[in-house]
């Protein structure tokens, strides 16, 4: 990636200040990115909603060819994003499954076959860079000596083992992760069926009642700032930790909790800065997680 300026940017004051040695905010083409620390030649960026050329419930970089934008303002946002990484662009047909391949294998397929993450190994994948969309769904980037993984964590693929999937697919073992901007404790209300499904896998600490875990919208931005276009309020439902679920699933795969970096950015939250599909309803854009082998 070329340098950037520092940028100081509501967004770099919302990232938790826990995370804030490990993930940088730059400007690159007069586009906001979060960039991670990452080991070796591996390298990892968060879009956000600005510094693209959409209009509309998709404004500004949205990124999603199979949204209801104009397909040549998305094909001009992913252009830079490709002009930034310099490499191509290699993005898979997210389901909500469990699916993980290489990024060159994924080349090689039908452009609609269902997958959610994607490896890149600095020689085999050599030229590409992964990039997942997501308007909610928490990003999973793992890091290991040999390779890397982008996955897309969806509740269901995060109950299913979409986290375990990812680090499967690794030649090597992962040290390192990182969780993306995603919906946050404080906004992912669910039904009791789903609570109870989670509590089950990964305990009941994950599953939090009214008050519990900083209020309505206050666990999800750093400080517990107030949400810049009203976030939603949780009041009294029930609400599931995705963060915390991840976090207990790359734990299982024996990455040690100082290894996990998360900005504890909510995207429902933080709607003037991401796009949610919780908050915007189903006609919304979407932001990147790319992931790429410096050369």
């Amino acid at each position: 990636m070329k340098d950037g300026r520092r940028l100081n940017l509501p967004l770099a004051e919302r990232i938790d200040p826990g995370a804030r040695s490990r993930l940088v905010v730059r400007e690159i083409e007069g586009i906001p990115l979060i960039e991670a620390a990452l080991p070796g030649p591996f390298r990892a960026v968060f879009t956000t909603r600005l510094g693209g050329e959409s209009r509309g419930p998709f404004a500004t970089l949205n990124l999603s060819q199979r949204s209801e934008d104009e397909p040549a303002v998305v094909e001009r946002n992913r252009a830079r994003m490709a002009r930034i990484t310099g490499k191509r662009l290699v993005s898979p047909a997210q389901a909500h499954g469990l699916r993980v391949a290489g990024a060159a294998e994924y080349l090689q397929e039908d452009p609609d076959t269902p997958c959610d993450g994607l490896t890149i190994h600095a020689e085999i994948d050599k030229g590409l860079a992964a990039l997942l969309l997501f308007a909610d769904c928490v990003p999973v980037v793992l890091c290991g000596e040999m390779d890397m993984a982008v996955a897309h964590g969806g509740w269901r693929g995060i109950l299913g083992g979409i986290v375990q999937q990812a680090g499967r697919s690794l030649m090597g073992m992962a040290g390192t992760a990182v969780i993306g901007p995603s919906i946050g404790p404080c906004c992912f209300v669910v039904d009791e069926e789903v609570a109870g499904v989670f509590a089950a896998r990964f305990g009941p600490e994950v599953v939090l009642r009214g008050g519990e875990g900083g209020g309505a919208a206050g666990a999800g931005r750093a400080g517990g700032a107030a949400p810049a276009r009203g976030g939603p309020s949780a009041g009294g439902a029930v609400r599931v930790d995705l963060w915390a679920a991840t976090t207990k699933a790359l734990v299982e795969m024996n990455i040690h909790p100082s290894q996990v970096v998360n900005p504890r950015l909510c995207t429902a939250c933080n709607n003037d800065l991401f796009f949610s599909h919780r908050t915007d309803g189903p006609r919304t854009g979407r932001q990147g997680c790319l992931g790429w082998a410096a050369s």
